[in-house]
């Protein structure tokens, strides 16, 4: 059975919603000072996570794919406990799922066998329907719908939000399961995380590194 955290979850302050907040109700240093109460088995498991699937710009929208499937493998080798290895690989289909969206958005094909651009479960299924409009995924994951129309509108910010608001549902179900074990608390750290992404965000300065990342992906090599 997994250890109980009523300590640590009870000396965490209420996260409001990422756009009702005006500020973090924790500094970085005192939720790094919290979560020295778990055990060390489970600070390791959420440090890995953390450094993968923290809430990261450059990883919604490009950037460094090949460096996401090997540390996604690399995470995928080492103990997890299962709700965490879930959100894990939750949030690694939301990432190739936005990558297979912004290859089609630049007219390219779907990736062949052997090309390293996606990671997770739903690579095959992406690249075999290609030529429906949301992958035949809609079932799973009803939002790729909006986050293709947003691609195509060039509003980087709104589908940030978009995005957010879905992963932070997700962590909301993570926490309620099970209000004081190891859910809760991974799952109180990554909302912690997309509130400081929002709260740092600006919409100029994420339409700018949206259109220069379209331009990108725009230029991409089969190799």
């Amino acid at each position: 059975m997994s250890a109980m955290y009523y300590d640590l979850i009870a000396s965490l302050p209420h996260l409001p919603h990422f756009e009702q907040a005006e500020w973090l109700p924790i500094t970085p240093l005192r939720l790094n000072r919290r979560l020295q109460r778990l055990r060390p088995a489970h600070a390791g498991q959420l440090a890995r996570a953390r450094s993968l699937v923290m809430w990261r710009r450059e990883h919604l929208m490009s950037g460094s794919d090949a460096d996401l499937i090997n540390g996604y493998a690399a995470l995928m080798d080492t103990p997890l406990e299962q709700p965490l290895r879930d959100y894990v690989m939750f949030r690694m289909d939301q990432q190739t799922i936005l990558a297979a969206l912004r290859w089609r958005q630049a007219g390219l094909p779907a990736p062949e066998e052997g090309v390293r651009w996606g990671a997770g479960a739903r690579v095959h299924q992406i690249r075999t329907h290609w030529d429906d409009p949301d992958f035949r995924l809609a079932y799973v994951y009803p939002w790729i719908a909006s986050a293709r129309n947003l691609l195509v509108n060039g509003d980087a910010i709104v589908l940030e939000r978009l995005l957010m608001d879905v992963t932070w549902a997700r962590l909301d179900r993570h926490a309620d399961r099970h209000m004081f074990r190891f859910e809760a608390g991974f799952a109180y750290v990554f909302k912690w995380d997309i509130l400081r992404a929002w709260l740092a965000a600006d919409a100029e300065q994420a339409t700018v590194r949206f259109r220069e990342l379209i331009d990108k992906v725009t230029h991409v090599e089969h190799s």
